[in-house]
């Protein structure tokens, strides 16, 4: 049986070529993350055109644009970076004379004696001493170095702005001009957010599905609003880590995860997976052990970010994460998550009470396989909320639908044209994975369909046959 969890590659400067794309595909790659805070849309047009021309024709690769959103930064720092020793003194103020700047007057003006700012992604913390004047005089309690409009935190404190900035509705439009599956929010804090999205996309493409990403405290507040509202959900630990304690992180990571499959939402656990191979060969044994348990969990993907954007060992990123993954599913508890998940699903939909059933079978009967033929990608996304050890087998009658699959935990998909009526739909799903030589003849295998055949929302009927 195949990898079931999927991954997610940022692509960057260290695989800038269509022969470390290809190694990053034939590593395991399933979506292509694309970051809008780095580089220009040349560059990114190039690399959606070389995954277009290097597409597998099973379970090919989705293409996830991933939008800045509004980020509060410093303003300049005095030469432009400087290096700050622990315990080391500094001026801050909001112009004029000082060391550092913070032109952004909401965040200036909530400022105050005691608190604590993080910069960067973290690595600094500096804490405001005392007012003089105009002025902050303040100390790092962590050092590091800090540069000119790094990212600026101000610990337990949370400031309002739209959701898409100016950037991001021009980076959105570009986006989908260069016909990307997936668009992620930064900084969603609640359910409206990611409706404010989707009204912008639905105007030019409703086939291209949402990502939220949680990372702020209102967010977590809200979640369950969110799994329902986002097609996916990203837990980006990284911003989340600066907007809570550390120590808080994993439990949100955890309970993010849980509201994603109760919905039936895909989740991407992402940020720090396997940091340290950006510069080494092979993980620590603590970040092998944290895709294990995002994946225990019943995270659907788990991300890289400067491992594959500008990292030493890009491909061998992705075979270790690939690695991973395969010695960890095994020990999933598939008759568990069908019990759970059961108990907390709302089955008040046909194609829900269909999926859930089709995986009771299966496990009842020990079936190896589970085929589904979808429009819209609900029914194996149904089905895969009850991770089913038997595999995932989903003919898709558009491209778009196939390749948004790619985020799907356990679903492997091919392409097919919708025939008339569901005899033949059947037909046509079992002969293309018999072709594909991912069923055997004679084997019995659990089949989804829909009567009519090709109506998104519409599977209604289980088949148990024999090939």
């Amino acid at each position: 049986m195949t990898r079931r969890t999927k991954i997610v590659c940022t692509l960057g400067p260290a695989v800038d070529s269509k022969a470390k794309i290809r190694a990053l595909i034939d590593a395991g790659m399933n979506v292509a993350r694309i970051n809008c805070s780095h580089g220009d849309w040349a560059t990114r047009r190039r690399w959606i055109k070389w995954i277009n021309e290097l597409q597998p024709k099973v379970s090919p690769i989705g293409i996830l644009v991933d939008l800045q959103g509004p980020k509060f930064r410093l303003g300049t720092v005095e030469g432009g970076s400087m290096k700050l020793k622990q315990g080391g003194k500094l001026t801050i103020a909001h112009t004029g004379d000082a060391q550092i700047t913070i032109p952004d007057l909401k965040v200036w003006d909530a400022i105050r004696v005691g608190d604590r700012m993080l910069l960067g992604d973290g690595e600094v913390e500096i804490a405001v001493v005392k007012k003089k004047g105009k002025s902050f005089l303040c100390k790092a309690n962590c050092g590091g170095t800090v540069r000119s409009r790094q990212g600026l935190t101000l610990v337990g404190k949370s400031f309002t702005a739209p959701p898409l900035t100016a950037k991001d509705k021009a980076d959105l439009k570009e986006a989908l001009d260069s016909g990307a599956d997936f668009i992620a929010l930064s900084y969603v804090r609640r359910a409206k957010d990611i409706d404010k999205l989707r009204n912008l996309i639905d105007k030019r493409d409703p086939r291209v599905k949402t990502v939220a990403k949680v990372e702020t405290r209102e967010a977590l507040d809200d979640i369950d609003n969110i799994a329902r509202s986002a097609d996916v959900v990203m837990v980006a630990r990284g911003d989340l880590g600066l907007q809570m304690a550390f120590d808080e992180v994993p439990v949100a990571q955890k309970r993010i995860i849980k509201a994603c499959n109760a919905a039936a939402t895909p989740v991407i656990t992402a940020t720090q997976m396997l940091e340290s191979m950006i510069h080494a060969p092979r993980p620590t044994r603590a970040e092998a052990s944290d895709v294990a348990n995002a994946i225990l969990d019943g995270t659907d993907a788990v991300m890289l970010s400067g491992e594959t954007a500008m990292g030493e060992y890009p491909v061998a990123s992705v075979r270790t994460m690939a690695g991973i993954a395969l010695k960890t599913e095994p020990l999933i508890n598939y008759q568990l998550a069908l019990h759970d998940e059961g108990k907390t699903a709302q089955q008040d939909t046909e194609t829900d009470s269909v999926a859930h059933a089709a995986v009771g079978i299966a496990t009842t009967m020990g079936t190896r396989s589970i085929l589904t033929s979808s429009t819209s990608g609900m029914t194996p996304r149904l089905v895969s909320r009850y991770r089913p050890q038997a595999q995932i087998l989903c003919v898709a009658w558009t491209e778009t639908t196939q390749r948004q699959l790619s985020v799907v935990w356990g679903v492997e998909s091919a392409l097919a044209k919708l025939p008339k009526g569901t005899d033949a739909a059947v037909a046509a799903t079992v002969k293309t994975f018999l072709r594909l030589k991912r069923i055997k003849r004679r084997e019995k295998v659990v089949v989804t369909a829909g009567v009519p055949a090709g109506v998104p929302g519409n599977t209604n009927m289980i088949l148990v046959l024999n090939v």
